[in-house]
């Protein structure tokens, strides 16, 4: 299928990409896909030129200026000709948005102070694309207040000319389907105890140099990724002796941006997640045990060979032809119930954004760059990290009314040479 096919003279809709077409199946109140950029500015967010930036660049961005839609056998993406408008923020983010609520975007811009908050359903985009978006509006916004540039250094500008292969769905275009697909996981350790209900969503977030944290990742010889993955893994095995629960592996995902791997200009979905793993049932792991296997899995599930043998499991799946012919309602059904599975072979996942960068005139009047992950009942508590400039953000999102995890995890940080403040809304 083509990836943008037009219906009307004027107009187009899109067919979700291959994670999408999952993800726009299974979101509910408890899980709801949805996770957030936000930017601190220097000075309070002046709302009117704001909604005049935001009302530019979206024309720039047509794929997310669209309604989730459902068809007799897919979901899709089409149009809406309503204007979309910064609203003010909530104490708990990524709430739940009901998706198939007729002529309802998929992303929120959130206003605070001199806080602006982008929100999106992971139906849009993953976490590049939403940073391309985030930077595209403040550096929009900057320059309506007055903040001259002369090198946009390839940040997209309202009114730029639009690429159309920016929304096109690299998951097909590089699949293999002459290479095994990936074996099945075990069921894997999730954290104990009841979950909040409603909006109450727990974000803590550690802010540390990030000088200090790459010169103690050098000192181990390991990536700063690797690094929090052990310290994660390391977590929720200090979790799980405490409570008893030493029967099943320890699984942690861990998201990689495949652009690295297949290059591509898209600001769809473009990532797999490799899987990083101990089992409690072999006895007690130091951490260097641990550290040890995140390496070496890490490197082993970054390769392309590896890599093409998930897109090719997550593909075919899609494309076979009994899935295209089974009618949407019934699809939901027998995906919610995949939904349930394959979250349950995974103990929590651990994603590194990497650095946000602006040019220098508009990074003058920007004082943090936040992420916060969506919400996830099953696995309960989740990590995402994000840097700008020297400060380095690591942020959980749980839905834990516990705090064993947090604890765990940046104290295992702390361990590992990486001083950090540590705040959080609850």
């Amino acid at each position: 299928m083509a990836n943008l096919v037009r219906i009307r003279a004027s107009e187009r809709y899109y067919p979700l990409d291959n994670s999408a077409v999952f993800i726009a199946s299974v979101t509910r109140r408890t899980d709801t896909y949805f996770y957030r950029l936000a930017c601190e500015l220097d000075e309070s967010v002046y709302l009117p030129d704001l909604e005049a930036a935001f009302a530019a660049i979206i024309e720039r961005f047509p794929a997310f200026r669209a309604e989730l839609r459902p068809g007799f056998f897919w979901y899709y993406l089409d149009p809406l000709g309503k204007p979309a408008r910064p609203m003010a923020d909530t104490l708990f983010p990524a709430e739940y948005h009901r998706l198939r609520k007729s002529g309802r975007y998929l992303f929120r811009v959130r206003v605070y102070s001199s806080r602006v908050a982008c929100e999106f359903h992971h139906c849009l985009t993953d976490g590049t694309g939403a940073l391309e978006f985030m930077k595209a509006l403040v550096a929009n916004y900057l320059e309506r207040r007055g903040v001259e540039c002369g090198d946009w250094q390839g940040l997209v500008r309202a009114g730029s000319e639009i690429d159309p292969r920016e929304y096109e769905d690299a998951y097909a275009l590089v699949m293999d389907k002459d290479v095994p697909p990936s074996p099945a996981r075990p069921r894997a350790f999730n954290l104990p105890g009841p979950r909040y209900r409603g909006a109450a969503y727990r974000i803590t977030t550690g802010t540390a140099s990030i000088s200090r944290a790459l010169e103690a990742a050098k000192a181990r010889s390991v990536t700063l990724t690797e690094l929090l993955a052990a310290c994660h893994l390391w977590s929720l095995q200090a979790v799980a002796r405490s409570s008893g629960a030493r029967k099943r592996p320890i699984c942690v995902q861990v998201p990689v941006n495949l652009r690295r791997f297949y290059p591509s200009p898209t600001l769809r979905n473009f990532f797999l997640c490799v899987s990083v793993d101990i089992d409690p049932r072999l006895g007690a792991y130091e951490f260097d045990e641990i550290l040890s296997r995140v390496q070496s899995q890490m490197r082993l599930g970054l390769t392309k060979k590896e890599l093409s043998r998930q897109i090719r499991r997550n593909v075919s799946a899609e494309t076979v032809l009994g899935s295209r012919v089974i009618p949407l309602p019934i699809k939901n059904v027998a995906l919610r119930t995949v939904a349930r599975i394959a979250s349950s072979h995974y103990s929590g996942s651990i994603s590194n954004l990497g650095p946000a960068r602006l040019p220098e005139p508009f990074a003058r009047h920007v004082e943090r760059f936040d992420i916060i992950p969506s919400r996830n009942s099953i696995t309960g508590a989740n990590v995402v990290m994000i840097s700008w400039q020297d400060r380095l953000a690591i942020t959980v999102g749980s839905l834990v009314v516990e705090r064993d995890f947090e604890r765990e995890f940046f104290r295992a940080i702390a361990a590992a040479g990486i001083p950090l403040v540590v705040d959080s809304n609850i």
